[in-house]
């Protein structure tokens, strides 16, 4: 089941990358007891394991927001502006998985291809 998707901007290569606060919400407890991060960890389709962190801004928006972590899985897998990240829960029902893709001309279509 899919859990949210994301076609990455600038800011979601360089520095962080942000989520629809509701999106996240509703499958993180955050802000439970004054928490403000939540850890955890997603599986590629190699079965290479991701840990990230969800936080939630103090100040101004609280949109949620990978820290830690996302970048190196930005750097160690090459992503770009314009590719799509997904979300996902595994069948079994208790693993998080990541998915990207990439937007490539095929034909002189655009079609969403899996990259990793």
């Amino acid at each position: 089941m899919e859990l949210c998707s994301k076609i990455l901007k600038r800011t979601d290569v360089e520095v962080r990358l942000s989520f629809p606060t509701a999106t996240m919400r509703k499958h993180f407890r955050l802000d439970q007891e004054g928490g403000k991060s939540v850890d955890f960890k997603v599986t590629d389709k190699y079965a290479k394991v991701w840990p990230f962190r969800l936080y939630t801004r103090n100040n101004g928006h609280p949109k949620p927001v990978l820290t830690k972590g996302w970048i190196n899985f930005v750097k160690k897998n090459k992503l770009r502006v314009g590719d799509k990240v997904i979300f996902f829960v595994h069948e079994n029902g208790d693993q998080l998985g990541i998915r990207v893709q990439r937007n490539i001309k095929l034909l002189g279509q655009e079609h969403w291809a899996e990259y990793m």
